[in-house]
């Protein structure tokens, strides 16, 4: 499969590229859909990528128990890259400064997130809560995790990458609430 602009080129059948996702961010239709499903819509709104990344994988649904999520695949890669609001969790209802504390602790690596109204901040890492190898602080290939508190949100949101460190850090910078 590879693309061309406007189109998919799929096996020799050529369809409209963005047939099933028309938004101007990526993602926004399928988060609207799983975040409408999900228990937590009250307190964690649904989040999308403001630009498309290299690769562009097809957005599908992600399961997160009581939240929603959505997962990007890649024609040869399940899962590669996507965005969650997770469940409501006990610590979900502690005040900005206590989730900051929690997260620069537990998080190898932090960073705020200044599209978003303050405070909004990330920890993020290898998945585990682990730094990124000596010989591979780009993290290729291995499976990144951040932890995203977004102001006036009551939930904890995951963003992961298996393609790099970049990756997952350029997804944090596109990152966006849909609006209403």
């Amino acid at each position: 499969m590879r693309s061309v602009p406007g189109l998919l080129l799929l096996a020799g059948l050529t369809l409209p590229a963005f047939a099933a996702e028309p938004s101007t961010l990526i993602g926004e239709r399928r988060a609207r859909a799983e975040w409408a499903k999900a228990e937590n819509r009250q307190h964690c709104a649904p989040l999308a990528l403001a630009a498309p990344g290299q690769p562009e994988g097809a957005p599908r649904a992600a399961y997160f128990g009581g939240g929603w999520g959505v997962a990007f695949d890649l024609p040869d890669q399940r899962s590669a890259y996507g965005f969650a609001g997770t469940g409501l969790l006990p610590d979900d209802e502690a005040d900005a400064t206590v989730q900051r504390d929690r997260l620069y602790r537990q998080w190898p690596y932090f960073r705020d997130l200044p599209q978003f109204s303050a405070p909004s901040f990330a920890g993020y890492g290898r998945e585990g809560a682990e730094p990124y190898l000596d010989g591979n602080a780009g993290g290729a290939g291995l499976p990144s995790l951040a932890y995203v508190r977004i102001a006036g949100q009551r939930c904890a949101y995951n963003v992961w990458s298996k393609i790099s460190r970049a990756h997952l850090l350029w997804m944090l910078d596109n990152l966006r609430i849909v609006a209403d």
